[in-house]
């Protein structure tokens, strides 16, 4: 049932049209794999992300913010407390457990444990000294866990002075100089995802950020006399600037480890050289009636061999669920034409259904993909 499901999922194509004064684009929606072989996989809990980092509290933890590089005259005037709330380390960790359980809960494939209950399906299993069968118990088939392996942070006051004079309220020329509190930021997600079944590592992997650079404008000198003026301005703590980057990962980890979906965009080709009786067709496309669209085009295409309306019909079938069509009609028009839109086409069609074909695969097979990974050891965790 759940096989026959996905197919007419699958064959359910959702089209969305965009239309500009030069041509129309065809938005597809569709399914694509996970990058790691989940297949067999019914449920997958999800642990707390750790903090492993051993992230010591720096010097400025809850005090003033070092200064660097600003002029000792300066100095009294740009002192701000630190934005590295204490609270950054469970914020982290609790944002990276949300974000990947979200991430990877696309309703399309396995069941996702939320990872309150794994941790108490672990924190069982260990006291027990069997958490293996404490999994097993609970219907998990595979169990991830995720880790911070990397988080860094800095934040300083910085002086810049600006390479343009300006003119102060008394007419004398100066350079501004303007002070930033900057914060430093980047870190790196881990995962192990292990077959509890067959007590073996799936796959592993992590994902990075770069190293980020957040400025906030503190102050500013006003005239040549170096008067120095506040601007108005909020830190942004530590944990907020962590938590937005967190959710960058979303599409890394829904990549890496769910089926889920994408869009495919097509072009429609343009009426040239110009036929006046496609003009319907390109209407039609206009109102969205797809198939008489499809139908037009592939009309003209067969009586005059107009490439460019064979190529829409050969775009309106594949997205009107004609598959083998669609691929018929593209590989003929290359083969008599040698266009390499044609082919540029086919390819684009068979890229799409191999996708489709491989997730569908993951979504409905019985044979778990950690059969063949390497040893584990679950009472390890």
């Amino acid at each position: 049932m759940k096989g026959k499901l996905t197919k007419l999922i699958i064959a359910l194509v959702v089209v969305i049209v965009a239309l500009t004064s030069c041509s129309t684009t065809i938005a597809l929606k569709t399914l694509v794999p996970a990058k790691v072989d989940v297949s067999g996989l019914k449920s997958i809990a999800v642990m707390s992300t750790q903090d492993n980092t051993r992230w010591l509290r720096p010097s400025f933890w809850n005090s003033y913010v070092p200064i660097q590089s600003v002029d000792p005259t300066f100095r009294r005037y740009v002192s701000v407390m630190s934005g590295l709330d204490f609270g950054v380390s469970s914020a982290i960790t609790d944002a990276a457990s949300d974000m990947i359980y979200r991430a990877i809960d696309t309703g399309l494939s396995y069941k996702v444990i939320e990872p309150k209950l794994t941790d108490a399906y672990v924190t069982v299993g260990q006291s027990n000294m069997n958490l293996r069968k404490t999994l097993m118990d609970n219907n998990v088939d595979a169990i991830l866990k995720t880790e911070i392996s990397y988080l860094y942070y800095d934040e300083y006051i910085r002086q810049e002075t600006s390479r343009y004079s300006s003119t102060d309220q008394y007419g004398r020329t100066y350079y501004q100089k303007s002070f930033y509190f900057v914060q430093q930021y980047g870190l790196t997600i881990s995962y192990t995802l292990t077959d509890v079944e067959n007590n073996r590592i799936i796959a592993t992997g992590s994902f990075s950020s770069e190293n980020r650079e957040k400025s906030t404008k503190i102050g500013h000198t006003v005239d040549a006399f170096d008067n120095y003026t506040e601007d108005y301005y909020t830190i942004t703590s530590a944990s907020k600037l962590f938590r937005s980057l967190i959710t960058e990962f979303t599409d890394s980890f829904r990549n890496e480890l769910s089926p889920h979906y994408v869009t495919e965009y097509f072009t429609f080709y343009k009426n040239k050289p110009k036929v006046d009786s496609l003009d319907a067709a390109y209407d039609a496309l206009e109102d969205e009636r797809w198939k008489v669209a499809q139908d037009l085009f592939y009309a003209e295409y067969q009586k005059s061999g107009h490439i460019n309306a064979g190529l829409n019909a050969s775009i309106l079938f594949f997205a009107n669920g004609d598959h083998d069509k669609a691929f018929a009609l593209a590989q003929e028009i290359y083969d008599k034409t040698g266009e390499p839109e044609a082919m540029d086409l086919y390819q684009q069609f068979k890229r799409i259904t191999d996708r489709e074909s491989a997730a569908e695969k993951q979504i409905n097979s019985t044979e778990k993909a950690g059969a063949n990974g390497s040893s584990s050891d679950l009472i390890g965790f």
